[in-house]
């Protein structure tokens, strides 16, 4: 089924039943972080609770398997169990650079350790309904696994393939090809300042001598952009925007104007429904994706399920944070 045009002031609300207004939010990610703020401004603080690892010790009264018991925004207990049911949104598990110096086996690393395995405790609460749950999150952020949903959602993917020899990618997916992270696209330097890997094209010439597998890199064919799409979807409604890719880099983030540039579109709602379909099979109530029209089409390159939107067009950051507000309320 086609899902309708988003609406103005997104989802769809109204006067709050009494089990919404019991209903507890949680939050997971740093309140300054400006996407956490465009939410939390839209729900009471009475009841809504943000945590992360770092401020999990100031956060958490106390957790034991009945039921939890956190400080909401306004310092005041928060009990989550079956008869007080809450909803979630997982943002960020971390602030970034909160481990920043911990070894590896020494006593900061065991320390961080049992505070993460804490906060999973409570995120894998199964009284609590999340909108994209922790285990699903993590599924989702792997390259390999969007694809394999992707394939069998019967979407259209570029060619991909990992493997230790260019000569092997480039016979599997023709040269010039596209190389980008498997892991983090971003890494903070030993001079402090913060490294963006963008994707980029290569031959197999390009890459001799390096050694593939030490970072693993996803190889794919290289598609010639028309334009750009940046989807994103929440609770079953989907939103687009489009980029003119003429005269963009290959990866349109290495240029300052292309983040500003992108307009709300109409014209693509059969690929707003195939987002939505991959979202579904990857068991996402939220995700944040790329895909890119060539020649041939829409086809599908990555989604981040706690992903960014705010630099999209002011109409439509209102409407998606609206509708991450309204499932949280319950609305």
């Amino acid at each position: 089924m086609r899902s309708s045009p988003p609406q103005e002031g997104g989802c769809p609300s109204g006067p709050p039943s009494s089990a919404s207004r019991s209903l507890s939010v949680l939050l997971i990610g740093d309140p300054t972080d400006p996407h956490m703020a465009a939410v939390l401004d839209r729900l009471p603080r009475h009841g809504t609770v943000t945590v992360d690892a770092a401020s999990l010790p100031n956060t958490l009264r106390d957790l034991n398997p009945q039921h939890s018991t956190l400080l909401d925004r306004t310092g005041e207990p928060v009990h989550m169990s079956a008869q007080h049911p809450a909803r979630g949104w997982i943002r960020r598990l971390a602030p970034a650079g909160w481990d920043t110096g911990a070894v590896l086996g020494g006593h900061a690393a065991a320390r961080l350790a049992a505070r993460t395995a804490l906060l999973a405790a409570l995120l894998r609460d199964d009284r609590l309904t999340w909108l994209c749950p922790v285990d699903a999150l993590f599924a989702a952020e792997n390259k390999i696994v969007q694809y394999r949903a992707a394939r069998t959602t019967g979407l259209r993917t570029p060619k991909t393939a990992i493997s230790a020899s260019p000569a092997v990618l480039a016979d599997a997916l023709g040269e010039p090809f596209v190389v980008k992270p498997l892991g983090p696209g971003n890494f903070t330097g030993d001079d402090g300042h913060e490294r963006v890997v963008p994707a980029q094209a290569v031959t197999a010439a390009d890459l001799a001598g390096t050694d593939l597998l030490d970072a693993p890199f996803l190889a794919q064919e290289c598609l010639t952009a028309r334009t750009h799409l940046r989807i994103v979807t929440v609770a079953g409604r989907a939103w687009a925007a489009e980029l003119d890719a003429d005269g963009l880099p290959l990866d349109w983030r290495q240029s300052t104007s292309a983040h500003h540039a992108f307009r709300p579109t109409s014209r693509w709602r059969d690929t707003e429904q195939a987002a939505l379909d991959l979202a579904d099979r990857l068991g996402t109530g939220f995700t944040c994706q790329d895909w890119v029209v060539d020649e041939a089409g829409p086809a599908f390159l990555d989604l981040n399920p706690g992903g960014q939107w705010l630099f999209l067009p002011d109409s439509m950051t209102a409407q998606i944070a609206d509708c991450l507000a309204g499932w949280l309320k319950g609305a």
